[in-house]
């Protein structure tokens, strides 16, 4: 349950043993989604095909809606309501519109998400249920936690989790989910090791210093390379990872 207090606001919910805990907080964020901005089009006489929710269909790729001359981008379709994505479909659906009926599909980079909450969460590419979906249960999971993590300690921000999807046979970095330090630097990272269609092998090449939290990411990719039969155990304080590698 939620209430407000004089204070804020006061949660109770149960903890992962089931037990019944109250904690006090001065906010609380309510991300309950938004609605697409059609409202005031009268869409319903387009005669376009529509969801339960009243919401247009549309091809993601050319953002058309089904075989019209009408094209839907950003807030009005209300997939992925980030700026960065509504930028993008802004330019596919501008595009396609101006040189209609030649429709083509356009660039859609990975998926990435970040909340700027403390500790920030972060996600890449596909979920754990879209990454089980697409690979029928041949797939691992990699993760570190951020508690021993070396850089997080010093600085004290040493909360959080990060877990990374690969796909087995290929090896292929499927995405990945974070809560934790630095999630809005190491989502980045991670998506552009997803757009470049890396395998899990690959990005363990790639240069890690230290001492920054990005070794962390090391470490479950270290993980997440064993279970998919691929690499070696993980050394537990391995000497050439350096202090919390």
């Amino acid at each position: 349950s939620v209430e407000r207090t004089d204070d804020g606001v006061s949660i109770r919910f149960s903890g992962a043993d089931r037990s019944e805990t109250t904690e006090n907080f001065d906010y609380l964020l309510a991300a309950t989604g938004r609605r697409p901005n059609v409202d005031s089009l009268d869409i319903q006489n387009a005669d376009i095909a529509e969801d339960d929710h009243g919401s247009p269909l549309f091809d993601h790729y050319t953002l058309q809606c089904g075989d019209s001359h009408i094209f839907i981008a950003g807030d009005a379709n209300n997939e992925v309501p980030l700026l960065h994505e509504a930028a993008d479909e802004g330019r596919i659906a501008g595009d396609n519109a101006a040189r209609y009926p030649d429709v083509r599909a356009g660039l859609r980079r990975v998926p990435l998400g970040i909340v700027f909450t403390d500790p920030q969460i972060a996600t890449v590419g596909m979920t754990l249920s879209e990454v089980d979906e697409r690979c029928k249960g041949r797939y691992a999971v990699g993760e570190v936690s951020f508690e021993g993590q070396g850089r997080s300690r010093v600085i004290g921000a040493n909360k959080g989790l990060l877990h990374v999807y690969g796909e087995r046979g290929s090896g292929l970095f499927l995405g990945a989910e974070m809560f934790g330090p630095a999630a809005e630097h190491i989502g980045h990272l991670l998506a552009w090791s997803l757009q470049k269609h890396m395998t899990v092998s690959e990005m363990l090449t790639m240069p890690f210093y230290h001492p920054v939290i990005e070794e962390g990411v090391r470490t479950a990719l270290r993980d997440l390379n064993r279970k998919l039969d691929i690499g070696p155990q993980p050394i537990e304080h391995c000497l050439d990872c350096g202090p919390g590698g």
